[in-house]
């Protein structure tokens, strides 16, 4: 019995299988270990990645934006998707214009090698503020004249806007200023029935610098009071020196798109020409944009951001859409008998002139309500640059709410409404017309005196505003 309790010949084995299984253990830890340490590093590569994906979306986004037409525009960063090496990338941008800021997003989508794997998601985020984007030339608040002259007011007319005139102001027959704001940096003189404000509704500020008289013939005299009907509640012989703000065509001419170096529509078609030489010569004819049939003419970017759009589709009412600055190397005109309800924010130049009459109507909202537009989202700008005396014309029964530049004269008569800022030389306005006026924030791309895309306005990184997620 001792010998065989003393006998250890099986102790051994039993060491041998514990040993064994230890090293088992240990090994499958190591083995288990090593493998989880391999998809931990496999997942940091990925999330990288997606993170770059992200950061990548996001710069894209900010590339949109420096390059857009407007940047004030709610649109100007519209959504979209890129598949790049490596995974997927969407980008978009949200715009407060309380703040002027835009928050710039990313998102990078990375699909894993291993099977079974998740795609990874990250998402980049950034913020940017525009600066100077208000800062347009204070003559776009006004009806205003450059003329050293006499600026015309006659026949029954209502001008229920701010009116600055650098020379002098003459009234007649009917004609009535009855907005709270007139500045004449020379003399007024009133006949017959005219008169800025009534004897029962004073306007708030009149400014004259030299004095005012009525009827046409005697002495002037300051302040201008009921006596020269005048009425107003208050009165200065001091006025603002403002100037009308300078036109480049040239440069329009070169970069408008499209326009006459943008000749072709990246998609769809403009049934008349944009130009049909290399110079600015006002010799393309004249272009119709309301023709009996639709077309959208549409210039974008190689990756396929707007860059410029004009469109047109008939109706009742018809619809208009522009985006941009578009301009044409000769006339245009817009008439017959057409109600159209526009869109977007945009500016049209006429190296000619431009002509809008017989019953047109062409208005931000339907039945032209001036009490429903935001021109801060929707706004349409003409530019008439011809060289003769008259550079506009509107007239016949026909409204129009917008903004108007003239290099020369502009000509509004016959039942004729307009609604928004007009800038010339003369301004002549009689025969049943009115005007009036709805503030605005920004004026729409490429108007004279008006930020003139990205290197006018100052795009500016907000600090510590980088987030990932």
């Amino acid at each position: 019995m001792r010998r065989i309790l003393r006998d250890e010949s099986g102790v051994a084995l039993v060491m041998a299988v514990g040993i064994l299984t230890v090293l088992m253990i240990t090994g499958g830890s190591l083995v288990y270990y090593a493998g989880a340490n391999v998809g931990h590093a496999e997942r940091s590569v990925d999330d990288t990645r997606a993170l770059a994906l992200g950061e990548a979306g996001m710069n894209y986004a900010r590339a949109v934006l420096w390059n857009a037409p407007d940047p004030t525009s709610a649109s100007a960063v519209p959504a979209g998707t890129l598949a790049l090496e490596g995974g997927t990338v969407s980008y978009s941008g949200a715009y407060d214009s309380a703040t002027q800021t835009w928050t710039l997003t990313g998102t990078g989508t990375h699909t894993s090698p291993i099977a079974g794997t998740a795609p990874i998601t990250r998402t980049v985020t950034s913020q940017v503020v525009i600066t100077g984007g208000s800062a347009w030339d204070p003559a776009w608040g006004y009806l205003f004249a450059d003329t050293s002259g006499c600026t015309n007011l006659k026949n029954s007319i209502t001008l229920d806007a701010p009116v600055y005139v650098r020379g002098d102001l003459c009234m007649e027959n009917s004609a009535q200023i009855t907005s709270d704001l007139v500045q004449v940096r020379g003399r007024v003189q009133i006949k017959d029935s005219a008169s800025i404000g009534t004897s029962t509704a004073y306007v708030q500020d009149v400014q004259v610098a030299s004095g005012c008289r009525y009827p046409w013939s005697g002495s002037y005299v300051s302040p201008c009071g009921s006596s020269q009907r005048v009425y107003r509640v208050n009165f200065s012989s001091t006025v603002p020196n403002i100037v009308k703000p300078s036109v480049n065509l040239s440069h329009w001419y070169d970069n408008a798109k499209p326009g006459p170096k943008s000749t072709t529509c990246t998609t769809g078609s403009f049934p008349g020409q944009f130009d049909n030489n290399a110079t600015m010569d006002r010799s393309n004819g004249t272009q119709y944009l309301f023709p009996a049939t639709a077309y959208d003419c549409q210039v974008r970017s190689v990756t396929g951001e707007l860059l410029g759009r004009i469109a047109y589709t008939p109706g009742t009412p018809g619809s208009f859409r522009i985006d941009g600055v578009v301009f044409f190397d000769g006339k245009v005109e817009l008439q017959g008998n057409k109600s159209v309800v526009y869109s977007g924010r945009g500016t049209i130049y006429a190296s000619d002139e431009i002509k809008m009459q017989g019953y047109v109507n062409l208005c931000p909202v339907a039945d032209c309500n001036a009490s429903l537009w935001d021109p801060d989202t929707t706004i349409l700008g003409f530019v008439g640059g011809a060289s003769s005396d008259s550079g506009f014309l509107i007239e016949n029964y026909t409204t129009f709410h917008g903004s108007i530049y003239v290099v020369n004269d502009y000509f509004q008569k016959n039942n004729v409404n307009v609604c928004g800022p007009v800038i010339a030389q003369e301004l002549i306005i009689e025969n049943g017309s009115t005007n009036c006026y709805v503030p605005f924030g920004n004026l729409p791309p490429g108007a004279p005196g008006a930020p003139t895309g990205p290197a006018a306005i100052s795009l500016q990184n907000v600090p510590n505003s980088f987030t990932t997620h």
